[in-house]
């Protein structure tokens, strides 16, 4: 049996007394209770003005702890879709660190390098295109050899690449990239380029006024393969919540 009494109630809170019987012995327990407002909606303002019923049916206003309980509070906490991805983007890292650590061998993609198979890679529709072009060229029949006394044209005399924008590129390996986000920075696109090889040179075209970025940006490599590279893998990449568009930059005057 429990038996409480209250002590005294103030402004800020009540302190009762109650004597309980716990392992065949009457123990004294003091509680005390601190009052606050707080404003909830009306279903519930209105619910506390419902009778009791069954056991606290004679008890006064509050809580009767013989016959109720007062639990935690129980807060739910909605995690985002970036804090998932977070979350599990770390959890795969630490996967690969730890296989590393321990010797095992490592899957790696074909297209992204990432740690899964190919045929699972989630850029296989849009990377895996850009890499079958990049076989394709690679495994071109070369023209068949010029007979002597053949016209040939400036753009190719003297073993010289066939077209223009072929030879712009090898004396300046410079790769255009548009479709960037406003809030893009020379650091967001040295941190995404700069895997590929040593980058020379990064502009960033920006407004004037406002300083925004206007969406595009020309970076050049040291080396030619360095910028090939970056462009069959990034072009169509999805950086962010927009797809980027790769393609060489195209010579001045053009």
């Amino acid at each position: 049996s429990v038996r409480e009494a209250v002590v005294s109630t103030q402004s800020t809170g009540k302190k009762t007394i109650s004597y309980e019987d716990r392992d065949e012995k009457v123990v004294k327990v003091t509680r005390f209770y601190k009052l606050t407002k707080l404003k909830v909606p009306k279903p519930i303002a209105d619910r506390k003005k419902w009778a009791k019923f069954g056991d606290c049916a004679t008890d006064g206003p509050g809580i009767n702890p013989a016959n109720s309980m007062v639990g935690d509070d129980v807060f739910l906490t909605l995690a985002t879709k970036k804090e998932q991805q977070e979350k599990k983007d770390d959890d795969v890292a630490e996967k690969m660190a730890k296989m590393k650590a321990s010797g095992q061998g490592m899957v790696a993609c074909r297209i992204c390098k990432g740690p899964h198979w190919t045929k699972e890679c989630p850029y296989k529709d849009t990377l895996g295109v850009a890499l079958d072009v990049q076989q394709e060229e690679a495994n071109a029949v070369k023209p068949p050899p010029r007979t002597p006394g053949a016209y040939v044209p400036p753009s190719i005399r003297k073993g010289e690449p066939q077209d223009s924008q072929t030879r712009q590129r090898d004396e300046n390996p410079t790769i255009r990239v548009s479709n960037l986000a406003e809030e893009t920075s020379e650091k967001d696109l040295q941190d995404l380029f700069k895997p590929f090889g040593p980058v020379s040179r990064i502009y960033l075209a920006k407004d004037k006024n406002t300083g925004i970025s206007k969406g595009f940006a020309y970076i050049t490599y040291n080396r030619r393969e360095s910028a090939e590279s970056a462009l069959s893998t990034l072009h169509r990449y999805k950086y962010g919540h927009l797809i980027l568009q790769v393609e060489w930059a195209k010579p001045s005057g053009s």
